[in-house]
C-alpha cells in the first residue's frame, strides 16, 4: 500500500484555516476582546513561521471561545465557514494532485497542526478519508449534550509530533506502507519530510526551500505557477516522481 500524506495550511489551502477561523469567531461575537485576541494571534502566527511557536499556548487562546459550546452547534458553524471561506481557496493544483494519487490507488491522509474540528470537514470536502489533527477535549453531559472544554488532548500533530502520530496511526490501522510521500510548505514539517520516502516541498518557506534545494527534494510552486493542472500530471511529472 502506497501512502500519500498532505499538510493543509499553505499547502493544499491558500492560507491558514485557523487564522481565518479566528476572524470568523470574532464576526460571530465569540471573542470578547477582539483587538487583543488578534494582536496575540498575529504574534503567534509570526512565531510559527519562524519555527518558534509553542502550540500549547496558541491552542489555549484560540480554543477558549469554544468553551462550553455544543459540539453540534460548532460543527454547523464550521461547515458553513468551510463552504464559504475555505473551499474556494483550495489550490486547483491541489485538487489535481489528490486526484492523481487516487488514480494511482494510493491511500490519502491529511495531517495537520490545526484543530480537528476544522481539519475534519475540510478533509471531507477534499474527499480525504483519513485525518490526523489536534484533538479537542469534549465533556459529555446528559442526553448526549457534548460540549467543548476549550482544551486539547493527546499528542499534537505538530513538528516531531506528526511523525509520532503517523506511527501511532499506522499501528492502529495495521498498515505497513510500501511507499510514503509527504507534501508540505513548512520548516515545521521537516521531521516528517525527512521521515518519508518521498518529501515534496509545496510553496516552501525560505528554510524549507533551502533544505529542499540542498537535499534535491521535489518542489512545487502553486502560488507562482498558473492555477490550473491536468488531473493526471503534476508539474509535468507523475504522482510518484
Amino acid at each position: 500500500m502506497r501512502l500519500a500524506l498532505f499538510d493543509l495550511d499553505d499547502t493544499l489551502l491558500d492560507g491558514d484555516c485557523s487564522d481565518r477561523w479566528n476572524l470568523w469567531m470574532i464576526e460571530q461575537g465569540w471573542v470578547s476582546d477582539a483587538d487583543a485576541f488578534m494582536a496575540r494571534a498575529e504574534q503567534m502566527h509570526q512565531a510559527y513561521h519562524a519555527g518558534k511557536l509553542k502550540l500549547e499556548e496558541y491552542l489555549a487562546m484560540t480554543l477558549a471561545p469554544l468553551r462550553g459550546r455544543r459540539v453540534t452547534d460548532v460543527q454547523k458553524e464550521v461547515e458553513r465557514f468551510v463552504a464559504t471561506h475555505l473551499q474556494p481557496r483550495i489550490f486547483k493544483q491541489a485538487w489535481a494532485c489528490l486526484e492523481a494519487h487516487r488514480q494511482a490507488g494510493d491511500t490519502l491522509l491529511l495531517i495537520s497542526a490545526s484543530a480537528q474540528h476544522l481539519v475534519q470537514p475540510i478533509a471531507a470536502a477534499l474527499g480525504i478519508e483519513h485525518v490526523l489533527a489536534v484533538e479537542l477535549s469534549i465533556e459529555h453531559g446528559i442526553n448526549e449534550d457534548a460540549r467543548y472544554t476549550g482544551g486539547s488532548e493527546g499528542i499534537f500533530s505538530y513538528r516531531g509530533g506528526k511523525v509520532l502520530r503517523l506511527k501511532q496511526w499506522l499501528v492502529e490501522q495495521q498498515i505497513t506502507p510500501s511507499h510514503t510521500t509527504f507534501y508540505s510548505d513548512s520548516r515545521n514539517d521537516l521531521p516528517l519530510l525527512q521521515y518519508v520516502d518521498c518529501p515534496v516541498a509545496v510553496n516552501p518557506d525560505p528554510v524549507l526551500a533551502e533544505v529542499a534545494s540542498v537535499e534535491g527534494w521535489r518542489r512545487l510552486d502553486w502560488r507562482t505557477s498558473p492555477n490550473t493542472s491536468s488531473p493526471n500530471t503534476l508539474s509535468g511529472k507523475s504522482a510518484h516522481a
